[in-house]
């Protein structure tokens, strides 16, 4: 209603008039990801996904899903599961989904599978950026996963740059690899590439019959945590290699050192433009909200769509916007959000802000 004051006039609200609906809780779906294989080469000592030896959904539905991820509008594909090349029919996915309009699909491999053959194809798929795990220097890294993988794993990294593959390279902080971070960081500097990323050593992914207290850092003073990732960050800057996870670097020290499960200020958008679908079928809003309760659907059953637009997802986006969701640092999380209250370089902060 209009009302007077003075010789204007103002428009006060009207109480009964419906709420507008929340540009986050609105906004389009921007990532799917699929969980297409849990079977692995390698056995990592850290790891226990490839002990589950389960292959996801069949090609003709993740080609279902893929498409009507795209009609609700996502534009990134995440495969993941253990490794994604034991999978033989992981390139036809891939290859779809860039035909369909995908612009960026992220690529976590050990590297140690990766043919001539598969490089050809890749080499045409230019929304494909490999991630490819380097735990350390080659006597860590060969420890943790076998004899021979890092010179696989570093050879491979050489070929993608020869090639113009898209690629970067991935540690985990965890106890055997503290003393040695910097090593990824002048490993990609010395190969041409221009982008690493560090997240946490993370329980759920070991598995708790693993010998966590051999990775784990919680016996470490948290002042050594916070030293050793201010000087990755210097010589990160020194070298020109970004670090897509600088972000995390504030709250690292805590969950490691305490087991602090840190959440953006604001909550997490993740939920807000994600689903995740797992080897079973079931749907859920992100890699870490991932229990009974989370699951929202079966893609065997339900549509996608209908999955999306649910009321449960929307109460899971809600969770996750007030603070309530479980909390991780793993470099999929939404890592963009915890530039409000990170200090972080500008080169990082733009790029950060264009992947958000």
């Amino acid at each position: 209603m209009l009302r007077p004051k003075g010789k204007e006039m103002i428009v006060s609200p009207d109480p009964t008039a419906p709420l507008a609906p929340s540009p986050t809780l609105t906004r389009p779906l921007d990532r799917l990801a699929l969980q297409l294989t849990l079977y692995c080469n390698l056995e990592c000592k850290m790891c226990s996904v490839w002990e589950i030896r389960k292959n996801g959904v069949p090609l003709d539905l993740a080609k279902k899903l893929l498409a009507d991820a795209r009609a609700l509008g996502a534009r990134t594909f995440i495969p993941f599961g253990a490794e994604s090349f034991m999978r033989k029919d992981f390139l036809d996915v891939v290859e779809y989904a860039h035909a369909i309009g995908y612009w960026y699909q992220s690529i976590v491999t050990n590297g140690t599978m990766i043919t001539d053959a598969h490089l050809d194809r890749l080499q045409q798929t230019p929304s494909v950026k490999l991630h490819i795990s380097i735990d350390g220097p080659r006597e860590i890294h060969d420890e943790l996963r076998g004899e021979g993988m890092y010179a696989k794993s570093v050879a491979t990294a050489r070929k993608c740059v020869e090639r113009g593959i898209g690629i970067g390279l991935s540690g985990v902080i965890l106890r055997e690899t503290l003393d040695s971070l910097e090593h990824l960081v002048d490993l990609a500097a010395d190969l041409g590439v221009r982008e690493v990323s560090f997240q946490p050593f993370q329980t759920e992914i070991s598995g708790l019959h693993k010998d966590i207290p051999r990775f784990s850092l919680q016996r470490e003073a948290k002042e050594t945590i916070t030293r050793r990732l201010e000087e990755v960050c210097a010589l990160a800057a020194r070298r020109d290699v970004w670090i897509f996870t600088e972000a995390l670097f504030g709250v690292i020290p805590d969950y490691l050192a305490y087991g602090k499960r840190p959440i953006p200020r604001g909550g997490c958008y993740l939920p807000s433009k994600f689903l995740l679908v797992d080897w079973r079928g079931d749907v859920y809003p992100c890699f870490f909200m991932w229990s009974e309760a989370d699951r929202m659907g079966n893609v065997y059953r339900d549509e996608l769509q209908s999955i999306w637009h649910s009321i449960h997802h929307k109460q899971l986006q809600l969770l996750a916007l007030t603070e309530r969701c479980p909390g991780c640092l793993a470099a999929c999380s939404d890592v963009p959000s915890f530039t409000k209250t990170a200090a972080v370089s500008e080169t990082s902060a733009r790029r950060l802000a264009g992947a958000a």
